[in-house]
């Protein structure tokens, strides 16, 4: 029977039906994660060549130029993100994979490190915008009692593009091609997804509802979201949410988020640290600094700690189940594995100790990473989540920085890898702080069960 009176849009949203509609949106984020992955990892695994061909310093790829490139990305989640709550996710997620599709292909061009530098730095831009926009575009979608489990399977698209990424960058070594065709291959495929989602991606029903957008466009997306559901031509929608004023990044300290808003950054901020330091560095530690592994082995091994990732949506159904607590044991286990990593020598054991550090580490950031993508109200979900991505870069740029450092000290590779793992200690303890900090609206975003509410 149609109806014709005003409708909750969250309550669509909510009950809404297993349509293709639905699963494309995923599907389509999932490729924008694909090659965000793909991308910000290209720059590690084509280090090891690059040192050889240019002779450049491995502490300086490690170093310097993965802080750029982290600096570029850091800058690009807050621009991005603070775009996509004012000019709709949809048109700010295009504009960030088009442009770190052109300029990963410029990357191919560069024929010295200051070039390769500035490049890789505008590349980033876009890098650091896609994710944080994907996320949020598939919370805005996503019902609310298996949100985590949807954004973390989200991850299952940029493992595919960081983990391939890497047997790519091998299989392209071994068969003679050189580093540039890393960032070609991976330039080119962005343009073409780029491509796809300007025919495909949806905007946010949501975000449109809330910013009073087109009737026609809300009514379209609410009979895709309950085909059955017969809303009439002229039904109203709204949304229990007020627009927020000025910038949106004010008011992640509003309205009692403030301390929410500090161990959130915190706990992704030292989870970076130690993710971003085994990104930068593990297969140059490997090959170049060890000299256990050759490239190719030492690119697999890192496209190993990667795939960890891929085990993330594990993270998620056990979120939306029990709660942070749950991350906040995943990130304390991850300290074991990583220092693990530098005591023993055998290829089988490294590898086995770098797929579970990939595990523990990326599983326990990108379950926070999720949380940043719930906790926060429809009007600022896009910049709450690119800030907490952006304060956490701090971490991620600390962590090739420290590894650099201690290559360039040539620091034994036992305490090398012990210091990659305390971070994740900080992290567990940020997200246990993290959990007792949340506002009630806060858990009422993230979940409906009593689990994760607080009273």
């Amino acid at each position: 029977m149609a109806q014709s009176n005003r409708i909750n849009i969250v309550d669509v949203v909510e009950t809404q039906e297993s349509t293709w509609f639905g699963w494309s949106c995923f599907l389509l984020c999932c490729l924008v994660m694909l090659v965000d992955g793909f991308n910000q990892q290209s720059l590690n695994y084509a280090a090891p060549a690059i040192i050889g061909d240019w002779g450049v310093p491995a502490s300086v790829m490690t170093g310097v130029v993965a802080d750029i490139n982290i600096f570029g990305w850091m800058i690009g989640a807050v621009t991005f993100t603070m775009l996509a709550d004012n000019i709709g996710r949809r048109k700010a997620i295009l504009l960030a994979v088009f442009v770190f599709a052109v300029f990963t292909i410029a990357l191919s061009f560069t024929t010295n490190i200051v070039q390769l530098s500035i490049v890789r730095f505008i590349s980033a831009l876009g890098i650091g915008g896609g994710m944080p926009m994907a996320i949020s575009l598939v919370a805005d979608y996503a019902r609310t009692k298996v949100r985590g489990l949807l954004i973390t399977l989200l991850y299952l698209g940029y493992t595919g593009g960081s983990s391939g990424g890497g047997f790519l960058a091998a299989a392209l070594i071994r068969n003679g091609y050189r580093w540039e065709a890393i960032f070609l291959v991976g330039g080119i495929v962005s343009l073409l997804i780029g491509v796809t989602l300007v025919f495909a991606l949806p905007e946010s029903v949501r975000f449109l509802v809330l910013k009073h957008g087109s009737k026609e466009r809300i009514l379209a997306y609410a009979r895709k979201l309950k085909p059955q559901a017969g809303f009439a031509s002229d039904t109203e929608f709204f949304i229990e949410e007020k627009a927020k004023t000025g910038v949106p990044v004010k008011h992640l300290f509003t309205e009692g988020r403030s301390v929410m808003t500090f161990f959130l950054w915190l706990a992704l901020g030292f989870s970076f640290v130690t993710h971003f330091f085994l990104s930068a560095s593990l297969a140059t530690l490997l090959s170049k600094v060890s000299h256990q592994m050759s490239i190719p082995n030492a690119q697999m091994t890192s496209a190993l700690f990667q795939m960890g990732a891929g085990f993330a949506w594990c993270v998620g159904w056990l979120l939306d189940k029990r709660g942070i607590q749950v991350i906040t044991l995943i990130m304390l286990l991850g300290a074991l594995p990583v220092a693990a990593l530098g005591i023993v020598s055998g290829n089988g054991e490294i590898i086995v100790l770098s797929l579970a550090s990939g595990i523990l580490v990326l599983g326990g950031g990108i379950g926070i990473n999720a949380v940043s993508g719930m906790v926060y109200p429809t009007a600022i979900r896009s910049t709450g989540t690119g800030a907490a991505f952006a304060a956490a870069r701090i971490g991620a740029l600390m962590g090739p920085a420290i590894a650099g450092y201690l290559i360039a000290l040539h620091a034994p590779l036992q305490t090398i890898f012990l210091i990659a793992a305390l971070p994740m200690l900080a992290a567990g303890a940020m997200t246990f702080m993290l959990e007792r900090s949340m506002t009630p609206e806060s858990a009422r975003e993230m979940a409906s069960r009593s689990a994760l509410a607080r009273h």
